[in-house]
């Protein structure tokens, strides 16, 4: 995938065809590195996206609608000073560079007709947006500022004269005769794979329409220029002709490309490498948006699981330790009866211990041998005094016995619960999953409300909760609840008492519901089927054999203060099973 002079000169020729003499209305700056200007142009309003992001500089007519910054940045402000009301009439490329000129005609403050130009320099790293005045050739403002002692080549500062990118040294293959491109492909002085070879030697090809050209003519990319013969090099000059010639004719093929649903590629001249159906075309705004939204959204939806997987996982190592303190308390707390019956028989012997002894073997009463047992004092105590320490060491101990108890419970709750939360992120599909997750988190108190309004309102869940829902094989509905939200929905609100309800054994995972409109007698094989989902959407997802439990919904409840998602059930039976959809 890349933004090379191909793409650049579709997206040219697409914008002369569509906003040349539109109106710029408005202009916006909704992320740091780019702008949208929207354009009317005939009966139509176009919204001309132009980003100088390093990842992503890019230049195209998009749908996507961005939230914008309440207070413009600057480069924002000196753009609708110069530009807002003028008129596009011209859009110009040099050869195959990625740069594109769009010169706009705007009345001034002075009341005159004066040109500006707006430079889109889609160069990776390096890549800007230049406001500039032809008429001096000075820059008016760069959405990337920077100085020599940035750029040794040039200077990106208000009032500085403006200097083009540095020319590549390469030729350009809209001026490449047969013979210029042969001489280039045989160059006695170097053995570099075709692909390389191309990419060296002239401009505006990316990688990845380099190997095209060189799927195009037969050839494996890696195929060395010094192994060519007559044919492999006349395959070659056609199949790079024909790619050239699209950017000289206007005639392309703009594709977007996916691999496990992923996008993965998109090109202004169709992709070989590619099945027709891993590629959808259409026109190169429509391509390039499609690619970037689709990719964009699923960044974000990638980052924001990982965002809140580490918010559960570091309440799931807090749990833990509380746990772990619990446990210890515990087992430190099994020597309470000791410390009673310590107590009650130095109690017994009091008479007989003598103040300031450090130890005594006294007979244990409790053992039904009558063996002696030695009992530590402390010198400075009188009996008496020792066996009431003994009494408050095991009051003390027994208390916390109960607390702990009582902690390492509430404890064991909460991992469980932290764990499905966990669980239901790693099974998250869409950015809808993710709100309702994080309004569950938010809810329990392990994240902070958002201090903006704006982005509160985005992470409202949605109004109604919408489980999975499948249709087995013989007709029953099946309904999987994918988080707790959708759990405790699905479980507690919308299904009926004669419903079968199951769940995995022990395990986080979903509530998964059989509907049983007529409360008759549902097969064993929807059954199987559904505890198969059950499994595949639970913690055990990769096990081989995983117990389900499966219940009438009337034998499930919820208790008071139970965490989302958490349930108690009986009656139930049990089934062993792969996980699979």
């Amino acid at each position: 995938m890349s933004f090379d002079g191909l793409v650049m000169a579709a997206v040219k020729n697409e914008l002369k065809e569509t906003v040349i003499g539109g109106r710029i209305e408005k202009i916006y700056q909704p992320l740091i590195h780019e702008i949208v200007l929207i354009i009317h142009s005939g009966k139509t309003r176009y919204r001309l996206l132009v980003s100088a992001d390093a990842r992503d500089a890019r230049v195209h007519l998009t749908q996507r609608v961005r939230e914008n910054p309440l207070t413009p940045p600057i480069f924002c402000m000196v753009l609708r000073k110069h530009l807002e009301g003028g008129r596009i009439f011209d859009i110009t490329q040099l050869g195959l560079e990625r740069v594109l000129q769009i010169r706009v005609e705007a009345v001034d403050e002075l009341g005159m007709l004066s040109e500006k130009i707006l430079i889109c320099e889609v160069m990776g790293k390096h890549s800007n947006v230049v406001l500039v005045n032809p008429a001096e050739n000075t820059i008016l403002d760069g959405i990337n500022r920077y100085s020599y002692a940035t750029s040794r080549h040039r200077e990106i500062l208000p009032g500085r004269r403006y200097i083009p990118p540095p020319e590549t040294g390469k030729m350009d293959p809209l001026d490449a005769a047969e013979e210029t491109f042969r001489q280039a492909m045989w160059d006695p002085d170097r053995d570099s794979p075709v692909d390389k070879l191309i990419l060296d030697k002239f401009n505006g090809f990316s990688p990845q329409t380099c190997r095209e050209i060189a799927a195009r003519a037969g050839l494996d990319p890696g195929t060395s220029n010094q192994s060519l013969g007559e044919i492999e090099l006349n395959n070659l000059w056609k199949a790079f002709r024909f790619i050239r010639d699209c950017a000289v004719s206007g005639k392309f093929e703009p594709v977007v490309c996916y691999r496990d649903n992923l996008p993965a590629a998109f090109s202004a001249v169709g992709l070989t490498e590619f099945t027709e159906g891993q590629c959808r075309s259409g026109r190169i705004s429509e391509v390039l948006d499609e690619f970037f939204t689709v990719r964009e959204d699923q960044g974000k939806f990638k980052q924001g699981a990982a965002n809140l997987q580490k918010v559960v996982s570091r309440e799931i190592k807090k749990v833990q330790k509380k746990k772990a303190v619990h446990e210890e308390t515990l087992r430190k707390a099994k020597d309470a009866e000791n410390l009673k019956i310590l107590g009650e028989l130095i109690t017994a012997n009091i008479f007989q211990l003598s103040e300031g002894i450090r130890s005594a073997e006294l007979v244990n009463y409790y053992d039904p041998a009558g063996k002696t047992i030695s009992v530590e004092l402390d010198p400075q105590l009188t009996p008496a005094q020792n066996a009431q320490l003994y009494f408050k060491r095991y009051t003390k101990t027994r208390s916390s016995k109960v607390a702990a108890c009582k902690y390492l419970d509430e404890a064991t709750t909460e991992l469980a619960y932290l764990e499905s939360v966990i669980v239901a992120l790693e099974q998250a599909e869409n950015p809808g999953d993710l709100v309702d997750i994080r309004a569950e988190l938010l809810k329990e108190g392990y994240i902070k409300p958002e201090k903006s309004l704006r982005e509160a309102k985005k992470l409202k869940p949605t109004a109604e909760p919408k489980p999975l829902q499948l249709t087995s094989r013989e007709g029953f509905e099946i309904l999987v609840g994918r988080n707790n939200r959708q759990n405790d929905y699905l479980t507690m609100k919308l299904a009926r008492p004669d419903d079968m309800w199951l769940h995995v054994k022990d395990i986080p995972g979903a509530h998964v519901i059989i509907r049983n409109p007529d409360a008759g007698q549902i097969p064993p094989e929807v059954v199987q089927q559904a505890a198969e989902t059950a499994a595949y959407y639970s913690k055990a997802r990769l096990s081989t054999k995983v117990p389900v439990d499966y219940t009438l919904r009337k034998h499930v409840r919820k208790p008071k203060g139970a965490k989302p998602g958490m349930v108690i059930y009986e009656n139930q039976r049990t089934i062993y099973t792969e996980p699979r959809v």
